[in-house]
């Protein structure tokens, strides 16, 4: 009997523990369990529940399907959720024209994202311009390029190299040191340009494919009677309805 007694208060324990946390389900098919700490117009706040004294994470609701609380109550995230851009945006723009709408410090990586940070910030380091290249930037790529080459060719000018008792020393003057030091920080700077377009970019188009998803078509089966004659005759017709919602 005593068995009995400590295996049903072990069950009824685990249940209740079961049921003292919330279960965040993204789109992907991933149960998270956590601690939901605030549901923002367009992110959810939680903490892990195996760690509630750890850090805050956050999901955006478009990556989110269902949050099933603790008591029993539940959201469904399946409308459209809120552009990242800070204003307006639609299909065409140029980066230059939607750069500044974006803060790429919120960037969340979604499957089908057209540009890779890694590869571009890869492609700058070994050569400046060519992770601008990549994203598609090829103005910005010239301009990194260029200048890495002039600063280049200024540091190498200023540079003499002098032969003394089979010894070789190299000697650079005030206006080629400069130079490299310039050159040096030039190519640190394609290194993060190139990887804030991609994100930026990626951003962009995260926001055009939230809009195409906002337009739901439905097409539906209906059946009705016409009537045909003025004595009331009527005659079943049965089709195809098609519904467009913005």
């Amino acid at each position: 009997m005593k068995k009995i007694v400590f295996t049903a208060t072990l069950l009824l324990a685990a249940a209740l523990s079961a049921r003292a946390q919330d279960i965040i389900t993204t789109k992907n098919g991933e149960d998270i369990q956590a601690k939901v700490l605030e549901v923002a117009p367009d992110v959810v706040k939680y903490k892990k529940f195996s760690n509630p004294d750890g850090p805050t994470f956050s999901l955006y609701k478009s990556e989110i399907l269902m949050v099933r609380y603790e008591n029993g109550d539940k959201d469904i995230f399946n409308e459209t959720s809120p552009l990242i851009a800070s204003g307006p945006v639609h299909e065409g723009m140029k980066y230059r024209e939607y750069k500044d709408l974006y803060d790429p410090g919120f960037y969340v990586r979604q499957p089908g994202d057209p540009y890779s940070r890694g590869w571009a910030g890869v492609a700058s380091f070994l050569i400046p311009g060519l992770g601008e290249a990549i994203d598609g930037e090829w103005v910005r790529a010239a301009q990194f390029f260029g200048v890495n080459v002039l600063l280049g060719v200024i540091q190498l000018a200023d540079t003499a190299t002098y032969r003394t008792n089979n010894t070789i020393r190299i000697e650079t003057g005030t206006v080629g040191t400069i130079a490299g030091v310039t050159r040096f920080a030039v190519n640190i700077w394609s290194i993060f340009d190139a990887v804030r377009i991609a994100k930026v970019k990626n951003m962009y188009y995260q926001d055009l494919r939230s809009m195409h998803s906002s337009i739901d078509m439905r097409m539906e089966p209906y059946f009705a009677c016409t009537p045909v004659s003025a004595d009331g005759t009527l005659l079943p017709v049965a089709g195809v309805s098609m519904k467009l919602a913005f």
